[in-house]
């Protein structure tokens, strides 16, 4: 969106100077405030639509925004008040561009849509306006320029007037840029990383910055956040590889090193042992003496729930396959004591009917009906999270960690740690029917989901791995069976109850959450505000966090009643009697 925006901006900016262009008084209007704030924003929002929001575009956006500000307030309380010029200064000609349209424009672009700048560097703007203010008034004093504006005209005025009149405009043009640059300080000093799913994207990737993955046309979850005080990140790991080689990228944003994913793994997976490099552009900064709670998403809870184990216990294929000096320290272990917390979310832990029931013989599909317009829509999800075949193993995809089987074979992989807070939200958008079945509830469900929703409400059988897979496996979001997307089977667990006292080391079931597989995302095409569901998650881990120093520091621990959890909270036998 911030890009949209800003290229907007440019367009009109363009169209702008072309009528200054035309009247041949391009050089001589840049003697006006209002010229220069223009042509900077023009050149800022050219930026940010080549290069992203990167940190140094954010700085020169906060400049540009805070003039622009500037110019809006000096034109609509100062000069129109004093020319009574209201329709020539603000709704004609240029100045219905230079003083009125563009202002807003980038003002609501930056406050609504873009990553703002360090606080630290609100007093660029005021220091630069204050500089143009000196030497408008030294030209004037000079007799070189007259104006353009009737505070610079130092010999009419005074020195004193003068004085009064500079130090109120840098005052003022201070105080826009402390408020456009504006966001609730730390609220705690945890870092909150978002894995996404299966064929998602992060903030490394250049459709983060017109759809964001967390949030989606709802707009960005991460923004957000940022701007309520909670430090948080979006990864982009590989869209369709293993939980293995997404943590391995994952540690390599983390870290701000090249991606390694094993010389033991590339060897047997048949691919380069080295990926991207993120030397310099790493997603946090100090990782290792920082605070973490990781969030994955579908897929993403894979993800990250094998980098902690890898993290924290290592490999042992790779220590006993690599020399020491060339082993990466992901591998070696010994690591994670920063690591507060994993939540997962609408992720396939145990796996998902989603991809078995097309390979159980005894399965037959085709005495289910399908509407024609979910056949057809159904093919977006297939395409989109089709791996790419590249000459790697066929283990070496998600799509095969999602089998049921596989997914369990890597849950014994993995360790419920004693010092790590664990969440997981299932979600589900089947209803039960009044003969007991369970079919997906097309007013909530993406019409992309509403095919394998229906296969997967039919579905009962067993894995070639031999575990059954009865009716309670049945409730489902359209892609993940909602019984799947709690704890890891056979791992400590509980249900999540109002005014439980949480402790670390045991999966805590939250209430599951009454929507599709993508609708804690914002929802495709069905919308969802989920900004105050991830805002309450925010908060319960960073009370689950201090709880946890109190414990340690001999108080006694406080239980967590969360009244925003009960409002999510959906009777489990109205989601299926079997479950």
């Amino acid at each position: 969106m911030a890009r949209i925006l800003n290229l907007l901006i440019v367009i009109l900016e363009f169209i702008s100077y072309s009528k200054i262009l035309k009247d041949r008084r391009f050089l001589k209007g840049f003697i006006f405030y209002t010229q220069i704030s223009n042509f900077l924003t023009l050149i800022s929002s050219f930026m940010l639509v080549i290069f992203g929001q990167k940190d140094y575009v954010e700085v020169f956006r906060l400049m540009t925004v805070t003039m622009m500000c500037m110019t809006f307030f000096v034109t609509t309380f100062i000069l129109v008040p004093m020319s009574k010029m209201v329709k020539e200064l603000l709704f004609s000609g240029t100045g219905l561009y230079h003083h009125l349209i563009i202002p807003i424009l980038t003002t609501i672009s930056y406050i609504f849509a873009e990553d703002r700048a360090s606080y630290k560097w609100i007093i660029l703007p005021a220091l630069f306006t204050l500089t143009y203010g000196l030497v408008m008034v030294y030209l004037n004093g000079t007799d070189r320029v007259d104006g353009p504006y009737p505070f610079f005209k130092v010999k009419e005025l005074g020195a004193k007037k003068t004085v009064i009149w500079m130090t109120s405009l840098f005052i003022v043009v201070g105080l826009i840029s402390a408020a456009v640059s504006y966001r609730k300080p730390a609220q705690t000093d945890i870092k909150y990383i978002f894995v996404h799913g299966l064929a998602g994207w992060g903030s490394y990737d250049t459709r983060n910055e017109f759809i964001p993955y967390w949030g989606l046309t709802g707009g960005s979850i991460i923004r957000y956040l940022n701007n309520h005080g909670y430090e948080s990140y979006a990864a982009s790991v590989d869209p369709t590889g293993s939980a293995w080689d997404r943590a391995c990228e994952l540690y390599a944003q983390l870290t701000g090193t090249r991606v390694d994913y094993g010389a033991a793994h590339s060897k047997a997976a048949g691919h380069e042992r080295f990926g991207k490099d993120f030397s310099g552009k790493a997603l946090i900064k100090n990782f290792e003496s920082s605070k973490i709670a990781l969030i994955g998403h579908s897929f993403g809870g894979a993800t990250i729930r094998l980098f902690s184990e890898i993290l924290k216990n290592g490999s042992d294929e790779e220590l006993s396959y690599t020399d020491e000096a060339d082993l990466s320290p992901f591998f070696k272990g010994g690591n994670g004591d920063n690591l507060l917390a994993i939540v997962t979310l609408a992720a396939p832990t145990n796996g998902t009917t989603a991809y078995d029931l097309y390979e159980d013989e005894n399965f037959d599909l085709t005495s289910i009906y399908i509407p024609e317009e979910y056949e057809k829509n159904s093919d977006f999800v297939s395409k989109g999270t089709k791996a790419v075949q590249d000459g790697r193993e066929s283990y070496d995809y998600a799509s095969y960690d999602m089998h049921i089987d596989n997914a369990l074979a890597l849950n014994e992989k993995i360790t419920t740690f004693d010092d790590v807070y664990y969440f997981a939200y299932p979600c589900y958008s089947t209803v039960q029917n009044a003969d007991g079945s369970i079919s997906p509830d097309p007013t909530i469900t993406e019409n992309i989901f509403m095919k394998g929703a229906t296969y997967m409400s039919y579905y009962t059988g067993t894995t070639k791995g031999g575990v059954t897979i009865d009716e309670s496996w049945q409730p489902n979001d359209g892609l993940v069976n909602t019984i799947s997307a709690g704890a890891p089977i056979g791992a400590p667990s509980i249900e999540y109850s109002e005014g439980i006292t949480i402790i670390p080391g045991q999966w805590y079931i939250m209430p599951a959450y009454h929507g599709d597989h993508m609708s804690l995302q914002g929802g495709l095409t069905k919308r969802n505000n989920v900004k105050i569901f991830y805002h309450e998650l925010v908060k319960l881990i960073a009370k689950s966090s201090s709880q946890a120093l109190a414990t340690s520091n001999g108080v006694r621990p406080i239980c967590l009643a969360t009244s925003f959890i009960n409002s999510f909270r959906i009777p489990v036998e109205s989601i299926n009697e079997h479950s």
